[in-house]
């Protein structure tokens, strides 16, 4: 596509005289510029864009788009905001596929990827392929491939979408993060469903403190009832059990569903069971009484469920496409993971990297009467320090025993990471081993183990990377754990 017909409707600043300027694709990364792409340098939290315009240019960039005016030997479009500009271009370069599909957004702290897993799987049956976009990746029709981000950029977002709109994609199901609101990567995008599953600490590293985490997730919030929208307001559905949701959802103007186990919300479940065969309960909502046999496992899937059929509902998906996409789901990559094994203790590898969902993670493992609980876990670094000590507690508070290990430590040193853990963990008689090495950790762990314990790998779930100071190396707690498995297996 010609750059001057991509800037025909955008204000800019300044405006190159250039002409027959052909732009193959758009892109906010410099390490991943071709021949003839247009390179938009955004402000991040930690690096600009506007630092790599030299790489973008020397990769073949055919143009670029900055709000600080720089000296290139191409044409330089200098904006207001790169990000939004960013948002508006790939828009045009990709035919503004999100426009010919049912996009719903899935927003909260955790719950986010079972949420839009589930709600995929019932509006594959409703309305034909569906596609996915989050943390374990995006997809349609069965593929999945790996994502660096919960909700990409903008460009990648509109990229993504196109080849879906190409594969005959009739919904798209996304997880939208707090640093994308923040960072406007779905500015433009015009929801037609929004979820919000629930709100606690997380991202403290990013967002400050819990009045600007609430907030952000509130401005994806207010895109469905914004008065520039093409399409009519969507549909907030949100979980009435949660205070700070539940403030968000009555601050809301726009057309709105309730779900949750409190006897008020619109959707609730009732007569809950779930143990390591499955998770048992009936849906009730108005004209409404769905019994639900979930292969999912966990207390906190019937939740997840409940919002995704929530909204279903909401896009028109009838009983029957409901109970058949929630038959259909058996497994969500990472989230409590059913590690086999032969005579040994049942190991649960799965994602839980905050301290509410580590909580109700454990909560419920103690729920399942194991003869002893141990759990491993860590936290990443360069992240939110101030909830360590706290998932330090409550490890140890509903553990027998806990070794605490690495996660993706990034640039920071390990050992300092779990001196912050172990600051919560001081209660008189607790148990727990630090190891510093995961792998280690896990075979400690599993070794330490017997028939009819439980061992929890807690943080990691789906990944199989650890995130080091020197980069990334292959990591999966899946992996290690059947290993670990495997040589108890043949000890015995």
């Amino acid at each position: 596509m010609r750059l001057e017909h991509l800037l025909e409707n955008m204000d800019v600043t300044s405006r190159p005289e250039w002409r027959d300027v052909e732009i193959k694709g758009i892109s906010t990364d410099s390490r991943s510029i071709t021949e003839g792409d247009l390179f938009v340098a955004v402000r991040g939290h930690e690096t600009d864009g506007h630092d790599y315009t030299g790489q973008a240019v020397n990769a073949g960039a055919a143009a670029l788009v900055v709000e600080n005016p720089v000296e290139a030997d191409i044409p330089v479009v200098v904006v207001d905001n790169s990000s939004a500009a960013e948002a508006s271009l790939a828009r045009v370069f990709y035919g503004d596929p999100s426009s010919k599909m049912m996009l719903v957004g899935v927003t909260g702290t955790n719950g986010k990827t079972s949420t839009a897993f589930i709600l995929q799987s019932i509006l594959h049956r409703s309305q034909g392929p569906a596609g996915i976009i989050g943390t374990v990746g995006f997809g349609a029709c069965g593929d999945l491939q790996a994502a660096t981000h919960t909700t990409p950029s903008s460009s990648e977002l509109s990229r993504i979408m196109a080849g879906f709109v190409d594969r005959g994609c009739r919904a798209v199901v996304m997880e939208v993060s707090s640093h994308a609101a923040a960072q406007g990567r779905i500015d433009g995008l015009e929801f037609d469903i929004g979820v919000f599953t629930n709100i606690s600490r997380d991202h403290m590293d990013y967002h400050g403190n819990m009045e600007n985490y609430i907030e952000a997730k509130e401005v994806f919030v207010r895109t469905l009832a914004d008065p520039g929208r093409v399409k009519g307001p969507g549909t907030l559905v949100y979980n009435i059990d949660d205070g700070n949701v539940r403030k968000v959802g009555e601050r809301f103007n726009g057309p709105k569903i309730t779900f949750g186990s409190s006897e008020g919300a619109a959707f609730r479940y009732e007569d809950l069971a779930a143990d390591l065969s499955g998770t048992r309960f009936r849906i009730i909502a108005s004209g409404f009484d769905l019994p639900v046999d979930l292969r999912l496992l966990g207390r906190f899937s019937a939740l997840n469920a409940l919002g995704a059929v929530a909204a279903a509902h909401a896009a028109g998906a009838d009983r029957e496409a409901i109970a058949g996409g929630l038959s259909d789901i058996d497994e969500i990559p990472g989230r409590f993971h059913l590690v086999h094994s032969d005579g040994g203790p049942t190991v649960i590898v799965d994602y839980a990297h905050t301290p509410d969902a580590l909580e109700k993670l454990l909560l419920f493992c103690r729920e399942l009467s194991p003869a002893r609980l141990v759990t491993v876990f860590g936290c990443g670094g360069d992240r939110d320090r101030g909830k360590r000590p706290m998932m330090g507690r409550a490890a140890v508070e509903l553990s027998d025993m806990v070794y605490v290990t690495s996660d993706n430590p990034r640039t920071e040193d390990p050992d300092s990471i779990i001196r912050d853990i172990l600051e919560g963990m001081s209660a008189e008689g607790s148990s727990f081993e630090v190891i510093s090495d995961r792998g280690e950790a896990i075979k400690r762990a599993i070794g330490s183990a017997a028939q009819g314990d439980m061992v929890v790998l807690a943080g990691k779930g789906h990944e199989d990377y650890q995130v080091l100071a020197h980069g990334s190396i292959h990591f999966s707690d899946i992996e290690e754990a059947e290993k670990a498995l495997a040589g108890e297996a043949s000890h015995r």
